[in-house]
């Protein structure tokens, strides 16, 4: 391995192989990043996300075997062919496609092959990006040297694949799949030795080394940006479906599993000053959703959800129980404070709702309350006791509040 040691120390720009190597491990974690959305999508949405990580694995083998040539310092004139240098990117992305396909697979191993085949096109590309050379002479190979090439990209690309799929770990799999290019390359770059010979004729069209230049940023550019749209997107979806999970679409208050989950957090972080617990009641909401229909029932809870917010100032929580049923939770244990809080939500509620079309409706509210730590230590036995009050004031005819 001297020969490649030699290579990489005397016949390269140092600068441009460190770009190159960047370049690699950006690429490399954009494909793992974008192949992990894959996994949470479905149909053609998933093949989609597969397309890209193809797209974003084959540029970034491409960009980096280039920008490495490119400091690979030739006492020869070195220009490109064209076809055969845009040829070399289509290989790179088709075969580490297929890779990523049988990656798809549901056999236990399938990560090996796809793992192999992601190898073999990391191979195929640079001895196909090295044919694309037009230069005055010729490639002179060592073959032991180019087998030792593809056995590492193959091994270390199948180790980037078990990374993913076996340890769930994008930054290890992006880590080995820069390897596997890395060493591939500069492997291979130690197997050739350019011998001048100016009976040679170059081939056209070519493309020069500005040119290359230019090209290779601007794919590099179109895949990094596509990574970071596709995490930007992953976040907004992920705050999406977190808040549809946390939130009741009717009203667009929190649901009774966020609010349950405040509860635990105020019990782990407010032993000293406690909270309280506030679970309401619409009274007269069936006698309304039975007599006039959903869709007005539906209309008087949202109407009630904007009640609440407006007697219940921040920092506060209103939530949505389920049904025509509220909770407020609310800092401070005092039970004065508790108590003026309730009868603040039953005075809110005395007027008439308005009901589509017109006219009105009077409901009234029912108000259990229990404080933390008094009436329980947990959130259930909290929620029960406040029931349990709720329940009281029911049996005594409504409209007030009442402590557990």
């Amino acid at each position: 391995m001297y020969r490649v040691i030699d290579c990489i120390r005397y016949e390269h720009d140092y600068r441009l192989v460190l770009l190159a190597v960047a370049i690699c491990a950006v690429t490399s974690w954009t494909t793992w990043y974008l192949y992990k959305m894959s996994a949470s999508s479905r149909g053609l949405s998933r093949w989609a996300w597969i397309l890209q990580t193809a797209v974003a694995a084959g540029s970034g083998i491409w960009a980096t075997h280039f920008i490495a040539m490119l400091a690979f310092k030739s006492a020869i004139p070195t220009t490109y062919d064209s076809l055969l240098t845009l040829t070399s990117l289509s290989i790179a992305i088709l075969l580490t496609g297929i890779g990523f396909c049988i990656a798809e697979s549901r056999s236990q191993w399938s990560w090996i092959v796809a793992g192999a085949v992601i190898g073999a096109g990391i191979a195929t590309m640079h001895y196909s990006g090295m044919s694309a050379i037009s230069i005055a002479g010729y490639i002179r190979w060592d073959p032991s040297l180019i087998i030792a090439s593809i056995m590492a990209g193959v091994v270390f690309a199948t180790a980037a694949m078990w990374a993913f799929k076996v340890k769930g770990s994008i930054l290890l799999a992006a880590g080995l799949l820069t390897a596997a290019i890395c060493t591939l390359h500069f492997t291979a770059m130690g197997a050739a030795t350019v011998e001048f010979d100016p009976t040679v004729v170059t081939r056209y069209p070519q493309i020069d080394n500005t040119l290359l230049a230019t090209a290779i940023a601007g794919i590099t550019l179109l895949v990094i940006s596509s990574g970071l749209s596709a995490a930007l997107i992953n976040q907004d979806t992920a705050r999406e479906l977190r808040l549809r999970a946390d939130h009741d679409h009717l009203t667009g208050l929190p649901n009774k599993g966020y609010i349950s989950r405040m509860i635990d957090n105020s019990i782990n972080s407010s032993a000293k000053t406690g909270f309280a617990i506030l679970f309401i009641d619409l009274d007269r909401f069936k006698a309304i959703n039975d007599g006039h229909g959903h869709v007005v029932g539906d209309h008087v809870l949202r109407q009630a959800a904007q009640r609440l917010r407006r007697a219940v100032s921040e920092p506060a929580i209103v939530a949505r129980a389920g049904g025509d049923e509220f909770i407020v939770l609310h800092a401070g244990s005092e039970p004065a404070l508790a108590k003026r809080l309730a009868d603040m939500i039953v005075s809110s509620f005395a007027r008439p709702f308005e009901l589509p079309g017109g006219g009105g409706e009077a409901l009234g509210v029912s108000v259990g309350v229990a404080l933390y730590p008094r009436d329980g230590h947990d959130g259930e036995s909290l929620l029960r006791a406040a029931d349990g009050a709720l329940y009281r004031v029911k049996r005594m005819g409504g409209g007030a509040a009442l402590a557990a």
